[in-house]
């Protein structure tokens, strides 16, 4: 059985070399889709990256060319963390999307997991980019939501390990009110990545312009949505949006101590994908 084929690019981004992993179909298999890969914030998207890659794979075997983009000031690409921001992320998103759809010539899958799915439908929204499928793992609410739990953990975790100078979610607001950069579990953020972020929320985002794979994994047995991505799906039903929404089995991979997989999901994943873009647009799947 052929391999799938795997290589690394650099694209020009604005804010310098951005970095990507390339999973193409293997020989005899023929290409159906392409799909980008938006990532998590923080270590989220380090613990995440084994299960990017089952899932790259997974569309690869299906027919998908798939790139794995590393934003800027993250990853392998340029600058350094506190170089990032929401707006600058837009760019980013919208440059591998170009060179990915000018190098696959087939329909688009734009993919996010947490705050990647977040940016995904932030862009998808704004009309940077017009996917013909906006799959999103685990979003999470919205910016703000996002960042209270993320300095308030980390602040906690730095506790916890006794540093000298824990960070204090109050103080580190105070800091970025006032524009300045603050340094949290090792990450530098720009107050304007902060800024820019919190004023998204996923439910008043307009994806109608693209049919949804909304996926959520929780560790029961019997899994169902959670009250708020239910609530996100009835919302954009409400307002025309094409929705295939389900939760699945596993665990919380992009939080374990432990690298975890969730081969649940990416099953899940793919055949959604492979069926909505089966389907004209118009008809139920």
């Amino acid at each position: 059985m052929s391999r799938t084929q795997v290589s690394g690019h650099f694209l020009d981004g604005a804010g310098g070399p951005l970095a990507v992993v390339l999973w193409e179909p293997p020989v005899g298999v023929s290409g159906r889709f392409a799909a980008l890969y938006v990532a998590p914030f923080g270590d989220e998207m380090n613990k995440s990256r084994r299960m990017a890659a089952m899932q790259a794979r997974a569309f690869a075997a299906a027919g998908g060319t798939v790139a794995l983009l590393d934003l800027r000031g993250t990853g392998d690409s340029a600058g350094d963390h506190a170089q990032g921001t929401w707006l600058g992320w837009h760019g980013d998103v919208a440059v591998a999307w170009q060179w990915l759809a000018t190098r696959a010539g087939m329909p688009g899958v734009l993919w996010g997991l947490r705050t990647g799915a977040l940016l995904a439908a932030d862009v998808v929204a704004k009309g940077l980019v017009s996917p013909a499928a906006l799959v999103l793992w685990q979003p999470v609410a919205g910016g703000r939501g996002f960042f209270n739990q993320f300095l308030r953990l980390a602040g906690l975790r730095q506790r916890i390990e006794g540093e000298a100078t824990p960070a204090d979610s109050q103080a580190a607001r105070k800091a970025l009110a006032a524009g300045n950069a603050i340094e949290v579990a090792g990450y530098e953020i720009d107050p304007k990545l902060v800024a820019e972020a919190e004023a998204v929320e996923l439910a008043k985002l307009d994806v109608a312009r693209c049919r949804v794979v909304l996926r959520e994994v929780v560790p029961d047995a019997a899994p169902s949505l959670s009250p708020f991505a239910a609530g996100v799906v009835q919302r954009w039903r409400k307002d025309g949006v094409d929705v295939d929404a389900r939760a699945v089995s596993g665990p919380s991979f992009w939080l374990s101590q432990e690298i975890a997989e969730a081969p649940q999901l990416v099953e899940a994943t793919t055949s959604a994908v492979v069926s909505t873009l089966a389907t004209p647009v118009g008809v139920a799947s």
